[in-house]
């Protein structure tokens, strides 16, 4: 991300910020102020290391004392946001509390697809939008607007067309679908979660080139070889990756299947591990044995979410 006019070095930064508890709270606030990240992921990312709105709060106003006056402006929109979305907020930190651990489970892959599907069951009958990406902040604009970046992106790769047929593993909500709808000749949408394919169902009931179903999350049966142009993964690979390498592998081999020579693989987010290296070692080795071109490896390329971009080429 392109630094921001208020970005400050690290070291007065540093400086400035005093000591806060606890550290992994404080490494997001530099990110944000060294204009790494925007409001909207440093409050995503508060709420994920702390919990609670209220915690968050307690934060900032040590943060607010640290750093005196005048406040930097990117931490008076992190306290405004707070402020404007605490309802939706408070969804998020209780869905967060919930959600699955992110390393790779020791556990058969068949239990670790049953337990994301029962969290993300409950998730979109609490509530749709917070349910499909913590950064939204229960927002439904701040959802859509995420979603166009995403959009945006692959239409300046040049991998949308009125021609098309996509895929994406993992749809939630459908809201992938319904903005690529107008781009695409036919946009699929798969996930293991039923209650969040109902919700896709209706997001685009009248969108005929929409096509929607739940999976078993094992593989990407129900489409044939070579029948697809872009098979596209939002914020989902992590939990193949959680479900361990075997999986992991199967839907880099599934991928290759399903799209026609010159189709684009596409992953945001590979894994939730936190290492970038090792996200990018397992990319090229998989996008290898697969038969992939890999065209971007682990780019940060997007301004309201932190999702890493992987593109492979078949």
């Amino acid at each position: 991300m392109d630094k921001g006019r208020e970005a400050l070095d690290r070291k007065e930064i540093d400086a400035r910020l005093g000591e806060i508890d606890p550290p992994v709270a404080r490494e997001v606030l530099l990110d944000l102020l060294a204009g790494e990240i925007s409001p909207v992921i440093t409050l995503s990312r508060l709420l994920l290391a702390l919990g609670w709105p209220s915690e968050v709060d307690e934060v900032l106003a040590e943060v607010a004392q640290n750093w005196g006056r005048p406040l930097h402006p990117s931490l008076h929109e992190v306290a405004r946001l707070l402020q404007d979305h605490r309802e939706g907020c408070e969804r998020v930190a209780t869905m967060l509390r919930e959600h699955p651990d992110p390393d790779v489970s020791t556990s058969p892959a068949e239990d670790v697809i049953a337990a994301c599907r029962s969290f993300f069951d409950r998730s979109v009958e609490r509530h749709e939008t917070a349910s499909v990406a913590a950064y939204s902040l229960g927002d439904p604009e701040l959802l859509a607007r995420a979603t166009r970046e995403v959009v945006d992106l692959l239409e300046r790769w040049e991998i949308l067309g009125a021609d098309r047929r996509t895929l994406e593993i993992g749809c939630g909500i459908g809201r992938m679908q319904a903005a690529l709808a107008p781009r695409v000749a036919e946009a699929h949408g798969i996930d293991i979660s039923p209650r969040m394919i109902e919700a896709a169902r209706r997001r685009c009931a009248d969108l005929p080139n929409v096509h929607l179903a739940v999976s078993s999350g094992r593989d990407l049966a129900g489409f044939d070889a070579e029948s697809l142009d872009l098979v596209l993964a939002v914020d989902s690979f992590p939990y193949i990756f959680q479900a361990g390498p075997a999986l992991a592998e199967a839907h880099f081999h599934e991928a290759a299947r399903v799209l026609r020579p010159g189709g684009d693989f596409v992953l945001f987010n590979y894994s939730y591990r936190d290492d970038l290296t090792g996200d990018r070692r397992d990319v090229h080795r998989l996008a290898r044995a697969a038969g992939f071109t890999v065209v971007v490896a682990g780019a940060q390329l997007f301004k309201f979410w932190d999702g890493v971009a992987f593109r492979m080429r078949k």
